[in-house]
C-alpha cells in the first residue's frame, strides 16, 4: 500500500513537472521575442542613453533562452543528485536574475533626467514583470524539484531499506546454501563409504558364494564316497559273516578235535596205548594248533579291514 502511494506520489509531481515546462518554455519564449522587439524599437537617442543597459536585457534574454533547454536536457535525467543539481542551477539563476533587476532598477534611476524616460520605464517595467513572472515560474519549478526530490529520497530510503533486507536474506540463504553444501559433501563421502563397503561385501558374499559351491562339490563327492564306502561295508560285513560261520564251522571242528583228542588221552591212559597212538595224538595237536592259528588270522585280518572302513564312514558322517 506504502509504495503504490509512493508510485502515486511520484508520478503526480513528474506529470505536474512535465506539464509547468510545457507551459514555461512558449511563455518564455514569447515574452524573449517581445523583449527583444520592444528594445529593437527603440530610438536612438534611446539607444544612446541606455547603452549600458542593453548589454545586461541581451545577457537577461540570453540567459532566459538558456533556461529552457537547460530545463528540457535536466529533465531527462531522474536520479536525485541530478535534481539536487538542477536545484542549484535554478537558485543560481534566481540569484543573478534578482542581481539583473537591482542592476536595471540602478539604471533606471540613473536615466530618470532624459528625454526618454516614460519609454525607458515602460520597459523597465516590463523587464520587472518579466522578472517576476520568471522567478515566480522557477520558484514554482524549484518547489516541485523539491517535493520530487523529497519523493525520491523517501523511495531511496525504502529501497535501501528493502536493499538492505534483501542483502540480509541474501546472507542468510547464502549460509543456508553452505550448510547445505557441507551436508552434501559429507552425504557424498558417506555414500562413498557405503560404496565401499557394498563393494566389499559383495566380494565377500561372491567369495562365499564360490565356498558354498565349492563346499556342495565337496559333499555330493562325500556323499558319493560314503555311498560307495556304505556298499563296501555291507560287502565287508557279508565277508566277515561268511568268515564267522567258516570260523564256528572250524570252531566245531576244533572242539570235535579236543574232544577227540581228550578221549584219545583217556584211552590211552587207560589202554596204555602203543606209541602210534601218541603220535596221533601229537599230529592232531599239531592239527589243533594250526587251525587255532588260521582263525587267530582270520579274526585279525577281519578287524584289519573293519578297523578303516568304520574310520572312514565316521569321517563322511
Amino acid at each position: 500500500m506504502m509504495d503504490n502511494e509512493k508510485r502515486e506520489n511520484l508520478a503526480n509531481a513528474r506529470r505536474k513537472l512535465k506539464k509547468f515546462r510545457d507551459q514555461y518554455q512558449p511563455n518564455n519564449t514569447e515574452t524573449n521575442s517581445n523583449d527583444v522587439h520592444s528594445i529593437n524599437g527603440m530610438s536612438i537617442d534611446s539607444t544612446i542613453n541606455y547603452n549600458i543597459m542593453s548589454p545586461t536585457v541581451t545577457d537577461f534574454v540570453n540567459d532566459q533562452q538558456t533556461i529552457p533547454d537547460g530545463i528540457h536536457q535536466n529533465l531527462l535525467k531522474s536520479p536525485v543528485i541530478e535534481l539536487e543539481e538542477q536545484n542549484r542551477q535554478y537558485g543560481s539563476l534566481i540569484e543573478n536574475q534578482n542581481q539583473q533587476r537591482s542592476h536595471l532598477e540602478g539604471q533606471r534611476q540613473l536615466s530618470g533626467t532624459s528625454s526618454m524616460s516614460g519609454r525607458s520605464n515602460q520597459t523597465s517595467v516590463d523587464v520587472e514583470e518579466k522578472l517576476r513572472r520568471d522567478i515566480k515560474h522557477l520558484q514554482e519549478q524549484l518547489e516541485i524539484h523539491v517535493q520530487t526530490i523529497g519523493i525520491l529520497v523517501a523511495e531511496k530510503t525504502d529501497i535501501s531499506a528493502k536493499l538492505t533486507q534483501s542483502f540480509k536474506q541474501l546472507e542468510r540463504k547464502q549460509s543456508e546454501m553452505d550448510e547445505l553444501h557441507g551436508r552434501l559433501k559429507a552425504s557424498r563421502e558417506r555414500v562413498q563409504e557405503l560404496e565401499k563397503q557394498i563393494q566389499y561385501s559383495t566380494s565377500n558374499v561372491q567369495k562365499r558364494e564360490m565356498a558354498a559351491k565349492e563346499s556342495d562339490k565337496e559333499n555330493d563327492r562325500l556323499k558319493i564316497e560314503n555311498i560307495r564306502q556304505s556298499q563296501l561295508v555291507e560287502d565287508l560285513k557279508q565277508n566277515i559273516n561268511e568268515l564267522n560261520e567258516k570260523i564256528h564251522h572250524r570252531q566245531v571242528i576244533v572242539d570235535q578235535l579236543n574232544n577227540e583228542l581228550e578221549q584219545l588221552k583217556t584211552q590211552s591212559q587207560s589202554t596204555n596205548a602203543t606209541p602210534m597212538t601218541e603220535q596221533e595224538i601229537n599230529q592232531l595237536q599239531q592239527t589243533i594248533e594250526l587251525k587255532n592259528n588260521q582263525i587267530e588270522e582270520v579274526k585279525k585280518r577281519h578287524l584289519s579291514e573293519k578297523s578303516p572302513t568304520i574310520a572312514s564312514q565316521e569321517f563322511s558322517y
